[in-house]
């Protein structure tokens, strides 16, 4: 009898120990995750689900497309048309980052692609945003002119409550993926 307490006070002690470990672990990766800026539950948020964009393609998503990987470098023509430029752009882009280069924008190239952007923020990125409202969701008034200034600023707020998400008037991945996913290419 005295051994079979102890066999389960050791079982319980060691289940307790190892889920003590369990949570300290956890606590330790979320502390982690406060430390680089985000948190626990911003990290087991669904997955964005992008769009695939191809050769062949054009419009405005393929003007994003070619403004970003200019953003990151590569210089391609802007001209809304994804052909071979492009093609081999996205392809350069890929190779970089470790992404299969099949040539074909699909979830992590654009994941790799975007960059946050906000008020100060300059170049291309912010031309692919002010290109976007301007001419996809009718933000006529706001000047493509890669600087995110006020206007700007106040048309991505505009923006992110129409498609109710947190206005705060900062270009993140959420904000992102609603300007690709609801541009009705």
């Amino acid at each position: 009898m005295r051994n079979t307490l102890r066999r389960i006070a050791i079982g319980v002690l060691t289940t307790g120990m190892i889920a003590t470990m369990a949570i300290g672990a956890s606590a330790g990766a979320a502390s982690a995750a406060s430390a680089r800026g985000t948190t626990a539950v911003a990290e087991i948020q669904p997955a964005l689900v992008w769009p695939v964009v191809r050769k062949g393609d054009h419009g405005l998503r393929v003007v994003k497309i070619q403004l970003l990987l200019i953003q990151h470098g590569v210089q391609v023509n802007v001209d809304g048309k994804y052909g071979l430029q492009t093609e081999f752009g996205v392809k350069f882009f890929q190779k970089m980052n470790h992404i299969y280069p099949s040539g074909v924008v699909r979830a992590r190239t654009w994941e790799k692609l975007i960059v946050t952007i906000g008020k100060g923020s300059v170049g291309a990125a912010v031309s692919a945003v002010q290109i976007e409202l301007k001419f996809m969701y009718g933000f006529r008034s706001l000047t493509a002119d890669a600087v995110f200034g006020r206007a700007t600023e106040r048309a991505v707020k505009l923006f992110q409550k129409r498609y109710h998400l947190r206005p705060d008037g900062i270009v993140r991945p959420a904000t992102w993926n609603a300007l690709v996913v609801n541009d009705n290419r």
